[in-house]
This record gives C-alpha cells, structure tokens and sequence, in this order.
C-alpha cells in the first residue's frame, strides 16, 4: 500500500462512520413519515365512516317518509283514511312520528 493511501485510510473509515449514521437517520425518519402518513390515512378513514353513518341515517329517515308518502299518493279509491275526516292528519301524524322515532334512535345511538 503506498504511504499516501495508508494516511487516507482512517479519513475514509471516518468518511464512511458519517455516512451510515446519516443513511440510519434517513431510514429512521423515513419510518417515521410512513408511520404519519397511515395514522392520517386511517383518520381520515374515521371521519369519512361517520360521515357516511350520518348519511345512511338521513337517508333512512326520508326514505320511510317517502315510502309513506308514495303508499298514499297513489290515488286508490278503496282506502279507507281517504273518506275518513282525519285520515290526511292521521297520515302526516303517523309519518311524522316514525320519522321522530327514527331521528330519536339514530340520535341515541350517535348516528346524528
């Protein structure tokens, strides 16, 4: 080994210390980032399920309402609320109170 080399030897030793300490903080902080970026993903996971629960529910809720709604618009003649003096009031009284009753069990369970 010629005497130029062997005094650049424990610089080059030294060099490459740096170097792998650096590239062992680069993997650390890498991890790091990886380990961020899932817990946003599985955040942002989280407030779109609840969002989509809140959805659900409102849906549920008109879709009783209109399901009522299309029963009696459909113009039947032998229906009996239909001659009866308080068959329209009964009819918006028994949609209003399933969809009360609706609103109320989403509401308890934290669905709205």
């Amino acid at each position: 080994m010629p005497a130029i080399c062997a005094d650049t030897q424990e610089y080059f030793r030294d060099v490459y210390d740096h170097l792998h300490r650096i590239n062992t903080s680069i993997d650390a902080i890498r991890d790091t980032i990886g380990t961020a970026i899932q817990v946003n993903l599985s955040m942002v996971a989280i407030n779109e399920n609840e969002v989509n629960k809140r959805l659900a529910a409102g849906a549920a809720i008109f879709a009783v309402a209109t399901t009522f709604a299309g029963i009696w618009g459909m113009n039947f003649k032998a229906m009996p609320e239909l001659e009866w003096k308080y068959g329209y009031p009964l009819a918006l009284f028994l949609m209003s109170a399933v969809c009360g009753y609706m609103y109320y069990r989403f509401k308890k369970s934290r669905w709205l």
